[in-house]
């Protein structure tokens, strides 16, 4: 055998060995087909049995979902295998959350990934864990460019990382690099939110799943990088259907600091446990997925309402407060002001099913609720818009009877082109004598474009007043709350068609019986205090505010408009009760203010300076701020690579370049025998 020869039969060799070891793997469940050769090379092979979802953009997510990424292609794999629990206490005003959130590689490759979820729009995230077997790295909070480097960096370096960025107000990414095969690693964030206080009965709400966002054609606002295209994209949209396997399980301690009389939650059922007079534990009572948010309610017990309307928290820099301004006493409120009220209802898409049932019920049992003194109209609106008449109508008998059969044959189709409809209720608007112009809006809010939405609303709102229905099991929160803030009015969720007469009847209460109009607050020199517009006061509503203050106040004057006449009043603050992070709370709506004013078109160099300064110094997720975590010990998955193994990925590559050089070397082994006459012809 010539040297020649003997040199093409080794090479020959070495390739062999290399393709097995690349192909064995990847066409290991497949070996039966031995006619129809298949090779899977996705990252899903060794998962469970759940359906596997491929994705150009991760944004039309409608539930808290993990993405994996696929190396050298421009698109993701949903994981089937996810778990989050919830701890949550709350204390007072403000709930304290503690989410784990619990990502699993079953795969033998390396692997990143990025999980999208929703949190409440008021949420001020500040801590970051990551525990990887026995070892927990915690996260620091950095502005977000430096956030976005340090982590790309750990990334590249083979370090276990996580990156914590708020995308929206109620919507957060955690991007986690390097998932070793079989790792298991825990990611635990903490945030803090105020609790909602109405008509006696706190509550609270834990967001489950998300609204995919539609971007109007005519919109300038920013679509979604990966996506560059305006619309639904519904090749996009990604049902909770496909993570049947995204389980969720919470623990909650409710500690409100008086004696509690009733506990409920809208949807899902639940299990209580008293430990004394003013403290429950509360869990779910059966095993839940991402189908609905969670939404938890307590009322005191009769004759034990809480008295404080004043909390505090002294610090180092000075005094941090939160106020609960009550509506004034309503012995002579007139429930018979006269209204126009225009009912705006949302039809498109994204309302089909239940959602468009729950519009259509709250609708129609508004309309009856009219007084014959009242004026109306109704606007429904997809991709385009329509009055049902052209100009308000007397609440006859006869029109709401017209308006029923009108509602009644309203269908859920096409986009969200909510602007056309926001003129439609705003524009000519016409002053009448002692009467209320009231535009509600019932609608899941699946926009993308807020920012226009509230600049148009800010800039034509004049004398009317601007409330928002949630409807189904994921509105968009932001949109309805902020939209609601700027509109002066208040936002309501009706999470499922039992909710609706309850919940509208309580609307319609409150909507008769404005209290107070027109707010401003009189505060010392040096005090800061959010939100800065204030809505009108309502039977039974409360407004919150957040102050800090160098030095401790005694007082407040609060102005405005009551039964059409000047009123004010001054607010004793001596007596407080003890409450711990409202610094944070505070921060977080100083936040809130400062991105207002950068929609309003402020100067945004200067506005987004102060959000990282203010997020940097009460350790907080923002819009210019991101928390990350990064692990010193590099993965030996990563370290292989590193020296010089090939990856192995959901690309190929590996195996096209081992076929390649096998080719290349029978080639050109053939070339040389042939020119030497040592290959036999055939």
């Amino acid at each position: 055998m010539t040297n020649t020869l003997r040199l093409l039969i080794g090479a020959c060799l070495i390739s062999s060995v290399l393709a097995f070891h690349y192909i064995k793997p990847l066409f290991a469940h497949n070996t039966s087909e031995a006619s129809s050769l298949k090779f899977n090379v996705s990252y899903e092979s060794n998962s469970v049995n759940a359906p596997l979802v491929r994705v150009k953009d991760y944004h039309f997510v409608e539930q808290g979902s993990f993405f994996i990424e696929q190396e050298g292609e421009l698109n993701y794999t949903m994981s089937p295998l996810l778990h989050s629990h919830a701890d949550i206490s709350i204390t007072g005003l403000i709930a304290r959350v503690k989410l784990t959130q619990y990502f699993s590689n079953q795969s033998e490759h390396l692997v990143n990934g990025t999980y999208v979820f929703p949190l409440p729009e008021n949420a001020a995230v500040d801590h970051l864990t990551m525990k990887i077997g026995e070892r927990e790295i915690i996260g620091k909070i950095l502005a977000k460019n430096q956030a976005k480097a340090v982590f790309d960096n750990a990334k590249k370096q083979g370090n276990k990382a996580s990156l914590l960025v708020q995308n929206r107000p109620n919507i957060f990414t955690n991007s986690v690099a390097n998932i070793g095969p079989k790792d298991h690693i825990e990611v635990t964030i903490e945030y803090q939110q105020s609790v909602r206080f109405n008509e006696g009965t706190f509550s609270l709400r834990f967001p489950n799943t998300i609204t995919p966002r539609y971007f109007p054609k005519h919109s300038n606002e920013n679509t979604p990088s990966e996506i560059g295209v305006q619309g639904w994209a519904a090749s996009q949209k990604i049902s909770a259907n496909h993570s049947a396997n995204h389980n969720v399980t919470m623990n909650i301690t409710l500690s409100p600091g008086f004696e509690i009389g009733e506990i409920s939650s809208d949807i899902h059922p639940i299990i209580k446990t008293k430990k004394d007079n003013s403290t429950y534990t509360i869990s779910l009572k059966n095993k839940t997925t991402t189908n609905d948010d969670f939404v938890l309610n307590w009322m005191a017990k009769a004759g034990s309402s809480p008295t404080a309307a004043h909390f505090s928290q002294r610090t180092e820099q000075g005094q941090y407060g939160a106020i609960m301004l009550m509506p004034p006493s309503d012995e002579d409120i007139d429930s018979h002001l006269s209204k126009e009220v225009i009912y705006v209802i949302d039809t498109s898409g994204s309302m089909e099913g239940p959602s468009m049932t729950q519009a259509k019920q709250a609708l129609s049992f508004a309309v009856n609720q009219l007084s014959p003194s009242d004026i109306f109209n109704i606007i429904q609106f997809d991709s385009k818009s329509e009055t049902m008449w052209t100009q308000s109508q007397q609440a006859s008998a006869q029109t709401k009877r017209q308006a029923t059969q009108y509602i009644s044959r309203l269908r859920a189709d096409g986009g969200t082109e909510i602007l056309p409809a926001m003129k439609l209720a705003l524009e000519n608007q016409y002053e009448t004598e002692n009467r209320i112009r009231q535009v509600i809006f019932i609608t899941d809010g699946a926009i993308g474009n807020e920012t226009e939405l509230f600049s148009y609303i800010k800039n034509n709102l004049s004398d009317s007043r601007l409330f928002t229905i949630g409807i189904g099991s994921a509105p968009n929160s932001y949109f309805m709350t902020e939209a609601a803030l700027l509109g002066k009015g208040t936002y309501t969720y009706i999470g499922s068609t039992m909710q609706v007469r309850e919940k509208m009847q309580a609307l319609l209460t409150k909507l008769s019986q404005p209290v107070l109009a027109n707010i401003s607050i009189d505060v010392p020199s040096g005090v800061e205090f959010y939100p800065t517009n204030l809505p009108d006061l309502y039977k039974g509503e409360p407004i919150m505010l957040s102050y800090f203050s160098t030095t401790p106040m005694d007082k407040i004057t609060v102005r405005g408009n009551r039964q059409n006449s000047p009123w004010k009043q001054a607010l004793s603050l001596q007596k407080s009760a003890e409450q711990t992070g409202l610094n944070v709370l505070w921060a977080r709506r100083k936040i809130a203010q400062l991105e207002r004013d950068k929609k309003a078109g402020k100067n945004s160099e200067e506005i987004n300076s102060e959000i990282q300064r203010v997020a940097l110094a009460n350790h907080v997720v923002s819009s210019m701020t991101s928390l990350v975590a990064v692990d010193t010990q590099v993965s030996n998955s990563a370290q292989k690579n590193k020296q010089g193994t090939l990856p192995q990925t959901a690309t190929p590559a590996a195996l096209q370049l081992t076929i390649s050089l096998l080719f290349l070397l029978v080639g050109c082994g053939t070339l040389t025998l042939k020119r030497r006459g040592e290959l036999c012809p055939t």
